[in-house]
């Protein structure tokens, strides 16, 4: 464990950012991992002079989840569009006609 986790959790954070726009799933889930461990080993109660930077932390914290519900919904519209008949679970994905959608730019 880090001696100063708030700090290890602010560097995660900025790894996790870049591992989400690389929609690099390992390291996003392993990331996901060491954050709860982070969370989880804080004192409770949390001393006050540490309250300030966890709640620094709040911004990137939320700016990374809004970051994980887009790269989802975009991975979730571009399989439609790729593979409209999987949808239904019965048939085996299979390309659509026409050109297929980058999602990764």
């Amino acid at each position: 464990m880090s001696a100063d986790p708030l700090a290890e959790l602010a560097q995660i954070l900025d790894e996790e950012r870049k591992a989400i726009r690389r929609l690099d799933a390992p390291a996003v889930l392993a990331f996901a991992r060491r954050k709860e461990a982070l969370i989880t080993a804080l004192p409770d109660p949390l001393p006050p002079a540490e309250h300030a930077r966890l709640r620094a932390l709040v911004p990137s914290l939320r700016q990374n989840g809004v970051l994980l519900a887009h790269a989802r919904g975009m991975l979730r519209d571009a399989l439609k569009i790729a593979w409209p008949r999987a949808q239904g679970g019965t048939s085996a994905p299979t390309p659509a006609a026409g050109p297929l959608l980058s999602v990764r730019g």
